[in-house]
């Protein structure tokens, strides 16, 4: 097996998801800020004060068919697809479910390094911070970030025995 090819579109596309995932999320926090209220730390959710606006709710769900089902459906079909070409054997199971897991995998760790830990617990971007709740402590509690991303973590292997079966399927 050419595991170094399945490693290159699994990292590659995971990458380029992790990006789209990273503007989506500033271009979500633009049109409202509170619309990723449920994902701070409680703390901060207290202090804030307001549950999520009905804008916040609705641009909520307009950023998880964008992530999911404008980049995220396309980008693993394009790996599967150039996977598929550039595997020796065509594409198979394993191959398909490492590939689709890495991409998750590699969006997991995007949003934990880069999106929590560099941006809004380093940077803290006056955009993601909830208004009334500025130099909060809990911005920077890399702890409950980690947490979060460990409960996340079981999707990685939905995601890529769902994909390796739905690409073995079609092929």
């Amino acid at each position: 097996m050419q595991w170094s090819v399945v490693l290159g579109y699994g990292l590659g596309y995971g990458l380029a998801l992790s990006v789209l995932f990273t503007a989506a999320l500033f271009a979500g926090a633009a049109l409202s800020r509170d619309f990723l209220l449920n994902d701070y730390p409680p703390a901060i959710q207290r202090r804030y004060g307001r549950p999520k606006s009905a804008r916040g709710r609705r641009v909520a769900v307009l950023f998880g068919v964008f992530v999911w089902a404008v980049c995220g459906l396309p980008l693993l079909t394009a790996a599967m697809v150039g996977l598929d070409g550039a595997l020796d054997d065509g594409l198979e199971f394993l191959p398909a479910a490492v590939c689709g897991a890495l991409v998750f995998a590699t969006l997991t760790v995007w949003d934990l390094l880069v999106v929590d830990w560099a941006i809004l617990a380093g940077l803290r971007p006056r955009l993601l911070v909830l208004p009334g709740t500025e130099g909060m402590a809990e911005y920077r509690d890399l702890r409950f970030h980690l947490d979060a991303a460990l409960k996340g973590t079981p999707l990685i292997l939905v995601v890529g025995l769902l994909t390796g079966g739905v690409a073995t399927l079609i092929a």
